[in-house]
């Protein structure tokens, strides 16, 4: 029998986001995130449920930009990327359904960057090798 194994939850996000938005998310925030807005950085989110069938796991995107004009059609963009993810996936695995938080704005501690943060619960199930 195969080993099962789960899906790389962030790997898949951050390869579906750069797919359909053209921009690599950062896992790590970039030294000088300013001199490259607008970005988009994932991380895990404390998270989930392990069933015999299905698996639950958020990841928390921050969507960070210079201003307004810039971050509303990149919170557009990424939030119809992320509702597209569900009954969808890529060579990192499937995701069966998906629920998120509205993004809001969160004080990112530079005043001259704008941070707005949005948490996506992912249901997968495992995958053989």
């Amino acid at each position: 029998m195969d080993p099962i194994q789960w899906p790389q939850h962030l790997r898949l996000v951050n390869q579906w986001l750069a797919d359909r938005t053209g921009m690599k998310p950062y896992t790590r925030v970039p030294d000088k995130p300013a001199a490259m807005l607008p970005l988009i950085h994932t991380g895990l989110a404390p998270s989930g449920s392990l069933g015999r069938v299905e698996r639950s796991v958020s990841v928390d995107i921050d969507v960070l930009a210079d201003g307004w004009k810039s971050m509303n059609p990149l919170i557009q963009q990424v939030d119809s990327a992320m509702a597209a993810l569900a009954g969808n996936g890529n060579q990192y695995g499937y995701v069966d359904d998906l629920a998120g938080t509205a993004f809001a704005d969160v004080p990112w501690g530079d005043p001259s960057i704008l941070r707005c943060t949005a948490t996506f619960t992912l249901t997968m199930r495992p995958i053989s090798q």
